[in-house]
């Protein structure tokens, strides 16, 4: 689970950035983005725009044990050049 301190820094990045959505909506947005790309077991990322802020997320998708949903780990987010870590599973 992510830290109330990076999550106040990430809230600080998002209305530097103009990024009107909440940290929880934009982070499972990505990780939904990251499942999407139909990649398990290996990093990838995907990249979106949101308010003046250039994201990128890079993780690993993990297939869920039988009869459950896959998994995802994002491991960093970058807003414009500045990388935090996340460490924290969504999805």
């Amino acid at each position: 689970m992510m830290n109330e301190e990076l999550y106040e820094e990430l809230e600080q990045e998002f209305t530097r950035c103009r990024i009107e959505e909440e940290v929880e909506d934009v982070l499972l947005e990505l990780a939904e983005a990251l499942l999407d790309l139909g990649i398990t077991g290996r990093e990838v990322s995907v990249k979106e725009q949101a308010g003046h802020g250039k994201l990128t997320a890079c993780g690993i998708c993990e297939e869920g044990e039988e009869g459950e949903e896959p998994a995802v780990l994002i491991r960093t987010l970058t807003i414009n050049d500045k990388e935090f870590e996340i460490e924290d599973y969504f999805l």
